[in-house]
């Protein structure tokens, strides 16, 4: 492809750095539009994630934009279409989700390795960073050197136990009365939204995002309940609020971070009692959202896996046959990769003053040829003669035909985080270009017909 005839809109001055390399531009309601540069890089990233789903013997559906939870859907396209053990197992993902269903405990175990060990080699080919967080029931990848607490909760599929907090309001109060740590208790939020009351649940230690709510509820306008109506829908003042037995005119919506967690502490929706033991997904009903802010230097997961055992295949009156005929409820995993936020970890991850320096996987092109001065006939000819040669070979490249300084032509490209770049200028009467590693900024006189060579050696390892 040519620079020229492309839009790659660059900043020069002060905005978050994929805006300023012209892979994003922001839209009405806090969302972004992914433009040229970005599409490139997440249809890569989805190459990668599509050829090793496919290779655990995971096959890709398609679900329409909906409001229900990924594993509502395929539950939805379960019930009646799996009838027998003999149909199990099954994996079926989306561009972000994955769900498995099998007969066993045995066979959701051997799922569970499978994602582990899937998403393993997607994050390990987009060239990132990170690291597995989390218990034995969910796990979380995430971006090494990211903010992010290791939690680890009481193991057991125990239930609800009330216990007396006299005079305790806060999460901070609560956290010292109990002695476990605030990421230990699930904070309740009651929310108005467009007349319509909503209960938001955070891990303790975050703090709700107004903006991510009212979009996940296309809400337009978003208060903090008043104390009469906390009363009036949960029985309860504030700071003994809960989702256990909340009524189903009340939705609820749990931050992401709360996804797979386990036996926590919430409000009992009685003044001064709380209860310990409470399970999202198994003793309430509960949709999953991104509702939090963001803590200075954190990144979200990239990915998460858990078991959702058989109990919620069964809530959801799901069931098969076994051996002998009986009906049994499906055994479940639910696991998520986030395409984008790979994207972005990687951008946040490799970048220094002049911008991005990305994996070579995922960067939008492999290489750029730059001619130092496009009017120049003999620079302009070879620099298309490589770009042609480069093209043949299987090297993602592109062009940079702008009729601009080389110093723009330069900066454009460190910017944008293109891997590997060669120059076409003065040495072109020896029959050598310059090939330039965006990181660690290397630079080596090649001779022409050794290019492809040259940038194969580095690009391959």
């Amino acid at each position: 492809m040519h620079w020229s005839q492309l839009f790659i809109p660059t900043l020069r001055d002060e905005h978050p750095l994929l805006e300023r390399a012209g892979y994003i531009r922001p839209l009405p309601g806090g969302l972004h539009s992914h433009l040229f540069l970005a599409q490139r890089s997440l249809l890569k990233i989805t190459a990668i994630m599509r050829e090793v789903m496919d290779s655990i013997g995971a096959q890709e559906i398609h679900l329409p934009a909906t409001k229900c939870r990924p594993e509502e859907a395929m539950v939805s396209i379960a019930r009646g279409q799996l009838r027998s053990y003999k149909q199990l197992p099954q994996i079926w993902f989306t561009a972000t989700d994955s769900c498995s269903f099998d007969k066993d405990a045995a066979g959701l175990e051997v799922a569970y390795e499978k994602h582990r060990s899937a998403y393993t080699r997607i994050l390990d080919r987009c060239g990132l960073e990170y690291r597995l967080s989390g218990g034995r029931e969910a796990q979380a990848f995430v971006r090494r050197g990211a903010h992010h607490a290791d939690i680890h909760d009481p193991e057991g599929d125990l239930a609800p136990e009330e216990f007396h907090t006299p005079s305790v309001k806060t999460i901070g109060d609560l956290a010292r009365f109990t002695g476990l740590p605030e990421t230990s208790h699930m904070k309740s939020l009651v929310m108005v939204a467009d007349g319509n009351p909503v209960l938001a649940l955070l891990r303790g230690d975050h703090q709700l995002s107004e903006e991510k709510l009212a979009n996940a509820l296309d809400a337009r306008h978003v208060r903090n309940a008043h104390p009469e109506e906390l009363r009036q829908w949960f029985g309860a003042d504030a700071g003994s609020l809960g989702p256990v037995g909340v009524a189903s005119h009340v939705r609820i919506f749990a931050d992401d971070a709360l996804r797979g967690r386990r036996n926590m502490i919430a409000g009992a929706n009685k003044n001064d009692y709380h209860l310990r033991n409470v399970t999202p997904g198994e003793d309430f009903e509960v949709e999953f959202q991104d509702l939090r802010q963001a803590a200075e230097g954190e990144t979200s997961a990239l990915g998460h896996i858990f078991k959702l055992g058989n109990k919620y295949s069964r809530s959801k009156d799901l069931h098969v046959t076994n051996e002998t005929g009986e009906e049994i409820a499906p055994f479940m995993g639910i696991y998520a990769i986030d395409i984008e936020r790979i994207l972005s970890a990687a951008a946040e991850l490799f970048h220094d003053a002049d911008g991005m320096a990305l994996p070579a996987a995922i960067a939008p092109f492999t290489l750029v040829i730059t001619p130092v001065n496009i009017k120049d006939d003999a620079l302009r000819q070879a620099a298309a003669e490589i770009y042609a040669t480069c093209k043949a070979a299987g090297i993602d490249a592109l062009f940079d035909d702008r009729d601009e300084r080389p110093g723009v032509k330069f900066k454009d490209a460190d910017l944008i985080g293109i891997p590997y770049r060669i120059t076409v200028g003065k040495k072109l009467p020896e029959g050598i270009v310059e090939l330039v590693e965006r990181r660690p900024k290397r630079s080596t006189d090649v001779p022409i017909g050794k290019v492809v060579d040259a940038v194969k050696e580095l690009w391959t390892g």
